[in-house]
C-alpha cells in the first residue's frame, strides 16, 4: 500500500529530480539530501531511529516521567533549533566503525606494552617519575575521565536527535576507555617498576591541592542539567585547556625525558579521540549558528550565540583556575621539559583559536 502510494505521488511530481519542498510527507526520507541520494551507512544505521515529535506520531502516548515531562523535552537545553535531526557527526562513525577504530587503538597500546616488556624498556623509567608522578597524578586523571564518562550519560539520555545521541555515546565511551587504559597501565607499572604502588590515584584526586579545582569542574559538569552546556563546556573548554595541559603538555612531554616511552603512546590515543569529539562539537555549534535548517526554517542563531557565550564566560575562569592549580606539579619530575608558563600559553592560545573559529570568545585568558 505504501509503495503504491509513493509510486503514485512520485508519478505526479512535476520534477522527480527536484520536487517541491512540500511534496513528500514527513514519513518519507526527507533527511536525505539531495532527494534520491543513496543513504550512507552512517545515515542508514543512525538517522530516524529516535522519535521526532515534529515529524512523527504524537498525542501523549509516549512514556512520561512521574511529573509528567515528555520522553524528549526541548526544555532540557537552553539552545534552540527547528530540527535537531539536521545534525551530522563529521566522523560519520556508527557502532561497527567506532568499535573497529577503537580496537585499533587498543591493539596499538597492547603492542607497545608487549614490546616494552620484551626489550626491558620499563627498566629505563625513572623510579621517581613512576612512583611520584604516574602513580599519583596520571592515575588520578583516570578519576577525571570517569567523571566525564558519567557526565556524558545525561546528554546521551536527553539529546533531541538520534545523531546527537550517538555522537555523545561515542564521546562517553571514549572517556571510559581512557580511564580504563590508565587503570590497566597502572597495574602494568606495579608489575614492572620497583616501588610503584597502584591505587594512589583516588586519594590524590580527592585530597591533592593541585587537583581540587579540576575536581570541582568535573563534579560541576556531572551536575549540569543542560545537556548542551555539558557537551559544549567539556569539548570546547575542559578538553583543549585542562585535559591538554595535564595529559598532553605535562605527562606526554615530560615522560620521554624520564625514560618513559609508554605513557605518550597511551595519551596519543586519547588525543585522537579528543580531536574527533572536538570536531563533532564544532559541527553542533555550526548547526546552532547557521541561518536556517535543511527545510529553510530560520535558526535562532543570535539566541544560541548568547547562550553559548554565557556558558563559556561562566566556565572559563573555573577551568583556568584548575589549569593554574596544576602549575606546581610541573616542578616535580626529576627531568623537566617545557615550563608550565609555556604550556599554559600553548593551551590557552589553542582554545582561543578554537573558540574564535566557532564564533565565540575565550575570556580571562591572560596569565
Amino acid at each position: 500500500m505504501v509503495e503504491r502510494l509513493l509510486g503514485r505521488r512520485r508519478a505526479e511530481a512535476p520534477d522527480p529530480i527536484d520536487p517541491p519542498a512540500d511534496f513528500y510527507s514527513p514519513r518519507e526520507l526527507t533527511y536525505v539530501t539531495p532527494v534520491g541520494r543513496r543513504l550512507s551507512d552512517y545515515e542508514a544505521s543512525i538517522c530516524q531511529n529516535q522519535p521526532d515529535f515534529g515529524q512523527y506520531d504524537s498525542g501523549g502516548w509516549y512514556l512520561l516521567s512521574p511529573e509528567g515531562r515528555a520522553l524528549f523535552d526541548e526544555g532540557t537545553t537552553a539552545l534552540r533549533h527547528p530540527n535537531w535531526f539536521d545534525y551530522r557527526d563529521p566522523s560519520t562513525l556508527w557502532q561497527r566503525t567506532y568499535v573497529r577504530q577503537q580496537a585499533e587503538q587498543e591493539r596499538a597500546i597492547a603492542a607497545a606494552l608487549e614490546t616494552a616488556r620484551m626489550d626491558d624498556a620499563f627498566a629505563d623509567v625513572d623510579s621517581a617519575w613512576a612512583c611520584d608522578i604516574l602513580a599519583r597524578y596520571y592515575e588520578a586523571w583516570g578519576c577525571a575521565e570517569w567523571g566525564l564518562f558519567l557526565a556524558y550519560t545525561y546528554p546521551v539520555r536527553e539529546a533531541l536527535s538520534d545523531t546527537l545521541t550517538m555522537a555523545f555515546v561515542f564521546a562517553a565511551v571514549d572517556h571510559l576507555r581512557h580511564q580504563q587504559a590508565i587503570g590497566l597501565y597502572s597495574l602494568d607499572l606495579e608489575d614492572e617498576v620497583l616501588g610503584y604502588r597502584s591505587g594512589l590515584g583516588p586519594d590524590t584526586w580527592i585530597s591533592d591541592a593541585a587537583l581540587q579545582p579540576s575536581r570541582r569542574v568535573v563534579e560541576g559538569l556531572m551536575a549540569t542539567d543542560d545537556w548542551g552546556e555539558m557537551v559544549i563546556v567539556t569539548a570546547l573548554l575542559f578538553e583543549p585547556l585542562l585535559s591538554a595541559f595535564v595529559t598532553s603538555q605535562f605527562l606526554r612531554r615530560h615522560a620521554a625525558l624520564n625514560g618513559d616511552i609508554l605513557t605518550p603512546a597511551i595519551i596519543l590515543t586519547a588525543e585522537r579521540d579528543r580531536a574527533r569529539n572536538r570536531a563533532a562539537t564544532v559541527a553542533l555549534v555550526e548547526l546552532l549558528l547557521g541561518p536556517s535548517d535543511r527545510k529553510g526554517r530560520p535558526v535562532p542563531a543570535g539566541h544560541n550565540r548568547d547562550v553559548l557565550q554565557d556558558w563559556i564566560d561562566h566556565w572559563a575562569p573555573l577551568v583556568l583556575e584548575a589549569v593554574d592549580a596544576f602549575v606546581p606539579v610541573f616542578d616535580l619530575p626529576p627531568a623537566r621539559g617545557p615550563s608550565a608558563a609555556a604550556a599554559r600559553e600553548r593551551v590557552v592560545a589553542g582554545c582561543h583559536d578554537l573558540l574564535c573559529d566557532a564564533g565565540l570568545e575565550l575570556p580571562g585568558a591572560a596569565s
